[in-house]
């Protein structure tokens, strides 16, 4: 008998390892035994590893001395007494007055706090160098120095509970590291404060090839029967609940947190029923193939702990990736210090993510590069996807060799980095592979012209340049609506739907001079204030001075074109036509040296304008940007295409071969910056190898200038963060989004001046993957991770690319080409608008064509959403007039809105709008609920330090059983002396 149930247990088990309840919890309650770690990635933690998340680089005045020679001792003491002097009469000093402006400006929150925390620097000032008599006297910057580190790390330790870890520099250098992390506990209770979103188990909602496994027809509706679902609808009774979940911990399957039923929060069957079933398929580790599993705000509450999906780490099993560690700690530094700000005013010297803080772990570095950087190297079930929506990225899923160019591990670029930086990749990597579509098809329209021979000089209709015109309005239009599509398929896989960032004062944003700091009519607290009228005047200024920047590159571009005129057709000899012909790559080489002077100016512009938040400063900053390089990367191009002809001469009277020559020189200097980029290190070691004495002193640039050549006794070993501190700051992902940007106007406008540029710009995308991964993780320190829901206004710049290709397509091919050299100017016009208007009507084709919001990813928001509802909002939506507990009195005094059962409480003949009404009350009753539940447990939070004793009426310290805490209110009922009465 018993050999019979095993073979029908084994029929019944799918290929996917499924097994129906009625298996399941045969063996649900065997012991749990120890398993053997298949994962390699989990199995190469390092347990053993002692790491931090964040650094502190404090500066000295003086440089750390290494043990030196007896007979030099006295040596020293006359150099240090000579430095004294120095330091007393011309040496760098710092007033108390620019410290308390700093500091002022460093400590977050309201007004009090920043007057308290000033307060307590005062004191600490004080002690140090006496009375502050005069705010502008100067003290001894290495003192300054050192009072400040002191009192940052003090307070860190003191308020914020990180884990501090001080340390001095291997090489005695000026420098004192202060290494940070926090605690698990203290990260779980920020996510809570702060309601940051965690990913739910995938056996929380398996998927719907879960819940719609069937073990046959219901002979009565014909329809099928779904095990699962009437699994999940089963009631238990409150002792059956306890008892199933008091067996499953002593089988050792759940924790502690997870063996009762919570009276307060789960006052119905349906509430501890849906608990008992999410952790029954939690501990059967049911197959699960949900791509997207639901993110909900993280609650501290013990019945809600077992929703959340744990990772492993060298600290355990934890619910942090490594992104929401750092994001986290970097928002309790915050809370306490501004370190950009102390930064900025040179009382640090650096604050930065570590690359160590991933030590021990995966990802790191080293895995990044094998299966990033070298993807030919990685796994084909590591490799990632083109794009995060791909069949590819689902785990054990393998990407295709013809996609692996384009794939990029970005659930471990995200995990390493956080949102930001991956949509960034993801972005690159979606926009390169459909890049594919118009370098297949110009590359097809090449191959055609050139098989048939056909001058696209020719008088005539050229079917081919009409198509390729309109494929790439058509390509422009459909690629942005997919990238919109697959930007909110990241959103809704990586939890940042509807992310706002909590916006606070850029570093660099100082008050007006005159009046620094005013009364917020928002707030009534002194804010730091800078004059809008003041800053419009310097955007005015900015704008002059744009102009004239975009007026002087056209005269030098006009001037280059002249010279090319001169030398080709003025003066005579081949080395002139030669040097003429060269004109082309200097106007390439001009957009590169024009972009990078610019860039430089632009950010001292954008610094001018004095902008809060660092949103409102980077879309200044796209603005002024772009209004320059659409004319330094295409006026050439748009010169060449419709005036070079009337202004100057064009190659044997033929624009669109110039137009050619131009776009190849253009291509070619992009891939020439990019393979130096790519090969960067090796040309670093070269010109050192060449000139060591230039790269010595780029080395010693750090102002390390004494005599420190001390050779007795081996240097101290140098920590593993050490070597971050020489990588190259991380600079942000704005320049990278506007290189890409410019090449998209480039295929998408002047594509007809030569078919093969589609195809340059993919190869240039697959090489900026790759370069831009090396730069990541082995160039740059770290970035902070931070949230984002997508690319922001770098979409609509595509779009406007998008737009441009319209009239720039319709103008190429009426006005550059000679095809309808026949027709006069008038009728060229003529049918310019009308093309023009052809194509713009199929970008709107196209656009309407593609929903916004496809029914797939409608379905995917409404299931995270109803997830979420259902499992951590406490909502129900089969309610029915027999779910509930029993009885009207069950209802009557239930806290919870899911104990009222609406189907049952509305009456035959109830009215619409008293439905409606009933659902508002019911939706109010559940909100009531919650604030409820966050009270009970702000009570508990506040009463945990303290004990009550009903005999006095007055609470008692736990910690201190002698202190009594409270107030004690005393009332005078008379008064009296030895010489007066009382009275």
């Amino acid at each position: 008998m018993g050999a019979a149930s095993s073979s029908a247990d084994a029929r019944k088990k799918k290929d996917d390892g499924y097994e129906p309840p009625q298996v399941r919890e045969r063996a649900r309650l065997q012991p749990a035994q120890s398993s053997v770690l298949t994962d390699p990635d989990v199995a190469a933690f390092d347990p053993t590893a002692d790491k931090y998340d964040y650094l502190i680089v404090f500066a000295t005045e003086r440089r750390r001395r290494r043990r030196r020679r007896v007979e030099d001792v006295e040596a020293d003491l006359e150099a240090d007494a000579a430095a004294a002097d120095d330091d007393d009469g011309d040496g760098e000093t710092m007033s108390w007055a620019d410290v308390e402006l700093a500091w002022f400006q460093a400590i977050p929150g309201e007004e009090e706090k920043k007057a308290a925390g000033a307060a307590l620097l005062k004191r600490d000032w004080e002690a140090r160098f006496g009375k502050v008599d005069d705010p502008r006297r100067g003290e001894p910057k290495a003192e300054v120095l050192a009072l400040a580190r002191e009192h940052v790390v003090d307070l860190l330790s003191r308020r914020s509970g990180l884990q501090l870890k001080l340390s001095l520099p291997s090489d005695g250098a000026r420098r004192v590291y202060c290494q940070l992390r926090a605690p698990i506990s203290l990260l779980e209770r920020t996510a809570d404060a702060r309601d940051y979103k965690f990913k739910f188990r995938d056996e929380v909602d398996p998927g719907a090839a879960f819940w719609r496994r069937s073990s046959g027809i219901d002979r009565i509706t014909g329809r099928p029967i779904y095990d699962e679902i009437l699994e999940e609808q089963t009631l238990y009774e409150r002792d059956k609940a306890a008892e199933t979940l008091d067996a499953l911990y002593k089988a050792g399957r759940i924790g502690p947190t997870d063996m009762a039923v919570f009276p307060d929060s789960e006052p119905t069957k349906k509430h501890w029923s849906r608990r008992v079933h999410t952790l029954e398929r939690i501990v059967d580790r049911v197959p699960c193939a949900n791509p997207y599993p639901a993110y909900a705000p993280f609650d501290d509450a013990p019945k809600e702990r077992h929703l959340y999906e744990e990772y492993p780490s060298v600290r355990g099993r934890t619910l942090f990736l490594p992104k929401d560690r750092l994001y986290l700690t970097k928002v309790i530094v915050d809370e306490v210090f501004d370190f950009g700000v102390l930064r900025e005013q040179g009382l640090i010297e650096s604050f930065i993510a570590l690359h160590d803080a991933n030590y021990g772990e995966t990802p790191t570095t080293d895995w990044l590069q094998k299966r990033w950087v070298y993807f030919w190297n990685a796994e084909a079930d590591r490799a990632g996807a083109p794009y995060l929506s791909h069949y590819a990225m689902l785990r054990g899923r393998r990407c295709p060799c013809y996609l692996r160019p384009w794939a990029q591990p970005l659930a471990e670029i995200r995990s390493y980095y956080g949102e930001k930086v991956a949509l960034y990749f993801a972005w690159l990597s979606f926009y390169g592979y459909y890049l594919m579509l118009p370098a297949c098809f110009c590359l097809a329209a090449q191959l055609y012209v050139s098989a048939e021979g056909i001058n696209d000089e020719a008088r005539g209709i050229h079917y081919d340049q009409y198509a390729v015109a309109a494929f790439l309005v058509c390509w422009s239009a459909y690629y942005k609506e997919c990238w919109d599509i697959e930007s909110q398929y990241c959103a809704v896989k990586w939890g940042t739907r509807n992310f706002e960032e909590d916006e606070v004062d850029r570093p660099q944003f100082v008050g007006d001079e005159a009046q620094p700091r005013r009364i917020s009519p928002i707030t009534n607290q002194n804010e730091t204030y800078y004059p809008p009228a003041r800053r419009a005047r310097t955007q005015a200024l900015s704008c002059v001075l744009i102009l004239a920047a975009i007026i002087v590159l056209n005269i030098i571009i006009l001037g280059i074109f002249n010279a090319e005129y001169v030398l080709e057709y003025k003066l005579n000899g081949t080395v002139f036509y030669a040097l003429g012909e060269s004109m082309s790559l200097v106007q390439a080489v001009l957009i590169q040296i024009m972009s990078y002077f610019y860039g430089m100016a632009v950010v001292v512009l954008n610094d001018a304008e004095n902008y809060r938040t660092q949103t409102s400063y980077e879309n200044a900053m796209i603005i002024k940007k772009f209004a320059f390089e659409i004319f330094n990367n295409f006026s050439a191009l748009a010169i060449t295409a419709f005036f070079k002809n009337s202004l100057f001469e064009c190659t044997d009277g033929n624009c669109l071969s110039d137009l050619e020559e131009l776009l190849w020189s253009i291509m070619g200097t992009r891939y020439a910056l990019n393979f130096v980029a790519a090969f960067s290190a090796p040309i670093k070691r070269a010109v050192a190898y060449v000139m060591p004495a230039a790269a010595a002193e780029a080395n010693d640039s750090d102002g390390s200038d004494d005599e420190e050549a001390d050779a007795d006794g081996p240097p101290a070993e140098a920590p593993r963060f050490e070597a971050e501190l020489q990588l190259d700051e991380f600079e942000g992902m704005f320049d990278d989004y506007a290189e890409i940007v410019l090449q998209m106007g480039l295929v998408a406008l002047f594509t007809l001046g030569w078919y093969l540029v589609p195809l340059l710009a993919a190869g240039e995308i697959l090489l900026q993957i790759r370069v831009d991964a090396h730069k990541m993780t082995s160039q740059a320190q770290r970035p902070n991770p931070m949230p984002a829901e997508s690319v922001g206004s770098w979409g609509v710049l595509m779009e406007s690319m998008g737009f441009l290709a319209v009239f720039m397509n319709a103008g190429i091919v009426v006005f550059t080409t000679d095809s309808l050299g026949a027709y006069s100017l008038l009728q060229r016009w003529i049918v310019f608008f009308v093309l023009e208007q052809v194509l713009l009507a199929l970008k709107v084709a196209v656009h309407a064509a593609i929903d916004d919001e496809p029914t797939e990813l409608g379905e995917l928001k409404r299931r995270q959403t109803h997830v979420v509802n259902r499992h951590k909002n406490v909502f129900f939506d089969d309610d029915d007039g027999g779910a509930g507990d029993g009885g009207a009195g069950d209802r009557a005094v239930a806290v919870d809105a899911d104990a009222l059962s609406v189907a049952a409480l509305r009456a035959d003949r109830m009215s619409r709008p008293a439905m409606k009404r009933l659902e508002y009350l019911r939706r109010k009753l559940l909100l009531c609920d919650k604030e409820v539940r966050d009270l009970r447990a702000q009570h508990r939070r506040a009463t945990a330090a303290e004990r009550y004793r009903e005999d006095l009426g007055v609470s008692y310290s736990r910690e201190h059983p002698d202190l009594a805490l409270g107030l004690v209110n005393l009332r005078v009922e008379g008064a009296g002396g030895p010489r007066s009465p009382p009275r």
